[in-house]
């Protein structure tokens, strides 16, 4: 069964949409706040404070490698109590394999079923005591690549250049359609003539 709740915590990566800020970021945004300017959601990593990677106070997760997470907690109420208005949506603990001992290996393969936009990635982890366990040796990263997918080529529906584009921002007078327009050309009805 799939449940949906509005109200569940999420992560949303916060490269969507019209924007330059962060592209390729990761970034934990738990109550959906504005993520170009900070998503007040605190990060942590082993209970520890990270500094931000970023200019929009906010650390992006793609620098954690998932091949070492071994859970992620996750606080939503009262954080900002104890952790100041950084955490105002919350708290995302992320919890290391400190422990590790000998290697792990991870990877997947997906494309579309267009035989397109193909996403590869790999991870590897190493980790060994050392001096009777007084010292413990771990290294991890991970390699990921996604192909783009050239729309007017690649998609039938995409090559009749076809769709809606607006009109213009003003208010639709009574009886007419409304802002959005949909016909042919599309890519030039998005350019501006003057």
């Amino acid at each position: 069964a799939t449940f949906a709740l509005s109200n569940v915590a999420t992560f949303t990566p916060a490269n969507t949409g019209n924007s330059n800020f962060f592209t390729g970021s990761y970034i934990a945004d738990l109550r959906g706040l504005n993520p170009y300017f900070g998503s007040r959601t605190l990060v942590l990593l082993d209970g520890q404070r990270v500094v931000n990677s970023n200019q929009g106070d906010s650390f992006d997760l793609n620098l954690v490698p998932q091949v070492l997470v071994t859970r992620i907690d996750t606080v939503t109420g009262g954080a900002s109590a104890a952790y100041g208005s950084g955490a105002i949506a919350g708290v995302v603990n992320v919890i290391m394999d400190n422990k590790l001992e000998g290697g792990k290996v991870t990877g997947d393969f997906y494309e579309t079923s267009q035989s397109d936009a193909r996403d590869r990635h790999f991870g590897a982890a190493y980790g060994h005591s050392l001096f009777d366990g007084r010292i413990h040796f771990l290294i991890g990263g991970e390699y990921q690549n996604q192909d783009g997918v050239g729309c007017e080529f690649a998609r039938s529906w995409c090559a009749q250049n076809v769709g809606e584009y607006s009109l213009g921002n003003t208010p639709p007078s009574s009886g007419s359609a409304g802002i959005l327009g949909y016909g042919p050309d599309v890519r030039s009805n998005f350019n501006s003539t003057t």
